[in-house]
């Protein structure tokens, strides 16, 4: 008994003794202070150009890591390429045409495919394809204009942004760039 009410008296002090009036000690030093964003997002644009060929699978691949940029898990992740080269700009630069993959073109008998999956950690931009037996695509007997020399853009937008633009268009490259404040010279040149 003696035991069971000394833990009682010791229980009840360690209780008493947790209280909220003690006194604040100072506050810690400023953080540094992050990159700014559009309403605190902040969204990527890399450009990808490369060659589709048999040495690399027919598929480009972008590593964040390679540079240096943290993709979360839940971020989207969008890829356009380019199909050519519009009217010039005002300062005499022609503007490029990009469009949202997946991209499908038709050659003969042959139906070609642009498309992409990724992850937090890269993106795989491939070629896909088939003949019209159904037979798998031989993509190097492809012209040479669908496999070298092929220039992407890869966009990644943060989760909220994603979220709180429901309605925005993302086929459109320009939109989605404006809207995340991406100007031509903040592309990531890859």
């Amino acid at each position: 008994m003696k035991k069971i009410s000394t833990l009682i008296i010791c229980a009840f002090f360690a209780l008493a003794s947790c209280t909220s009036d003690s006194v604040q000690g100072p506050p810690g030093p400023q953080g540094p202070e992050g990159p700014t964003g559009v309403g605190g997002f902040i969204g990527t644009a890399i450009d990808v150009t490369g060659d589709f060929t048999a040495d690399n699978s027919y598929t480009l691949s972008l590593f964040f890591d390679d540079i240096n940029l943290e993709v979360f898990e839940s971020d989207a992740v969008l890829v356009y390429v380019k199909v050519g080269d519009g009217q010039d700009d005002a300062d005499g630069n022609p503007i490029e045409i990009f469009r949202a993959l997946p991209q499908t073109y038709f050659q003969g008998d042959k139906t070609i495919q642009y498309n992409f999956d990724f992850t937090f950690e890269d993106v795989f931009i491939f070629l896909d394809g088939v003949n019209s037996n159904g037979t798998l695509l031989d993509f190097a007997a492809l012209d040479a204009e669908f496999r070298l020399n092929q220039k992407f853009r890869v966009i990644v937008l943060p989760a909220a942004f994603a979220e709180n633009r429901q309605q925005l268009d993302r086929t459109n490259m320009n939109t989605v760039m404006k809207e995340l404040n991406i100007r031509e010279a903040d592309v990531i040149k890859q």
